[in-house]
């Protein structure tokens, strides 16, 4: 019988593997951090002077919504492009915690090494996330902008559907990137059809994990935003045992 670690435990390990690792834990997740934050930023501020001269020139609000829809496609290609650094991400943690070398190099390891099968998977993840939460997003800002209590409505409506489907489609397709590192001779299409295979069964068990570090979120929101250089790089050690876990657990 396949006897998997308890939350606690997996995060011991986590705990232990990073002493004496931290600083290159936090730089890695920081640089990824810094590269998608900025493109993103970039191209909102582009979006929004587009949108501004657009209506400024037409003085149509219909301008101004076709503009807004080009940039959020643009938004979700550039997001797609960028999710490939979570390969990277993936290998650094991996490598540690498997006593393996690691450097802030294996961060743009999916750029160099199996790129487009990287690209389908991060493709596969970003649309999966645009159209369970962007429907919930447009009728939030639809609702800021006009203040229509009708829009408020759609917005907790489409959240609730967005997320019923959203949380269990996540948690099958968390382990993508391990799987994709784990098994380079698979497709993407094998390796998606892995990802929900080796989740069966345990995606209560991820979902009970995320869930175990939101108190110290909140901690790590009352700190202004600093609490999270640390947990974040404790979070994606603890997946990372998670997933070495659930693909060679012990036997009772």
């Amino acid at each position: 019988m396949k006897q998997y670690k308890k939350p606690y435990e997996l995060k011991n390990l986590a705990k232990d593997k990073l002493q004496g690792k931290y600083g290159a834990a936090v730089l890695v997740l920081f640089l990824y951090s810094l590269i998608t934050g900025g493109v993103s930023l970039f191209i909102s501020m582009v979006a929004n002077m587009t949108a501004a001269t657009a209506y400024a020139i037409t003085g149509s609000g219909t301008a101004v919504i076709v503009m807004n829809i080009i940039f959020e496609a643009i938004h979700l290609a550039a997001a797609i492009v960028m999710g490939i650094l979570q390969a990277g991400i993936t290998l650094f943690y991996l490598n540690m915690a498997c006593g393996q070398p690691y450097t802030i190099g294996n961060l743009f390891y999916g750029y160099k090494k199996d790129s487009g099968k990287a690209l389908v998977l991060s493709a596969v993840v970003g649309l999966c996330n645009a159209v369970c939460l962007y429907p919930c997003q447009y009728c939030m800002t639809a609702y800021m902008q006009s203040r229509d209590l009708r829009m408020l409505y759609a917005a907790l409506i489409t959240m609730l559907i967005g997320y019923c489907v959203y949380v269990p489609v996540s948690l099958g397709l968390s382990q993508v990137f391990y799987l994709m590192l784990d098994y380079p001779e698979r497709t993407a299409k094998e390796t998606l059809a892995l990802t929900f295979q080796v989740m069966r069964g345990n995606k209560g068990r991820l979902f009970y994990l995320q869930l175990s570090f939101f108190p110290m979120m909140a901690l790590c929101i009352l700190s202004f935003g600093i609490g999270f250089l640390w947990l974040n790089p404790y979070m994606q050690m603890t997946y990372t045992y998670f997933f070495l876990d659930i693909m060679n657990p012990a036997e009772a």
